[in-house]
């Protein structure tokens, strides 16, 4: 439905390239997913890897947080 809208916004020919970029985005990440996580199986059959992988992940959360309440 977001990409619907935005893609409604725009005139015809646009709109066609607009949803073709999306596509293709799409693709590329999930993509990028699936191969990503088959190379980091190794790393990630260690604990530390979690632990590591779950501090960077709090540190931008909280990064997003703050800069929510500090930019509005």
């Amino acid at each position: 439905m977001l990409l619907g809208g935005i893609a409604a916004q725009r005139g015809w020919p646009d709109n066609a390239w607009f949803v073709a970029g999306a596509m293709c985005a799409s693709i590329v990440w999930f993509t990028g997913l699936g191969y990503g996580a088959r190379l980091l199986q190794l790393w990630f059959e260690k604990d530390v890897s979690w632990r590591v992988l779950d501090v960077v992940v709090g540190c931008v959360m909280w990064w997003i947080a703050a800069s929510l309440v500090w930019v509005r």
